[in-house]
């Protein structure tokens, strides 16, 4: 049985949804939402260690269907890490409060307070 956000290819997806980039040519390139995606990885080992404990921790290269082997009620934390980190790059000022509230909701939903 399959799940929802399985794949790297399926976190940039959901990603692409959020930040509203769903037609190409794209607003944000796969490498910098595989960027975003890593980053994401290391600040969720940095943050809670024990999501790793049994895994390699992954370094994605590719926005291909490469498993992302994390459980499950933490998954949709990590499109908050993408789309927050991708907006952190946009110029406009209204982007910063939302690219800090999607970063804020990675850390909440990793350390069990949202």
């Amino acid at each position: 049985m399959t799940t929802m956000l399985d794949t790297v290819a399926d976190y940039v997806r959901e990603a692409r949804t959020l930040l509203q980039d769903t037609v190409p040519t794209y607003r944000y390139s796969d490498p910098e939402l595989l960027s975003a995606l890593n980053m994401a990885v290391l600040t969720a080992r940095r943050l809670r260690p024990d999501l790793f404990l049994n895994l390699t921790v992954p370094y994605f290269t590719a926005v291909d269907a490469t498993a992302f082997a994390m459980d499950a009620q933490y998954r949709v934390s990590f499109i908050y890490f993408i789309v927050g980190h991708a907006q952190l790059r946009d110029e406009e000022d209204t982007q910063d409060s939302r690219a800090a509230a999607f970063l804020g909701k990675f850390t909440q939903q990793l350390v069990g307070l949202g």
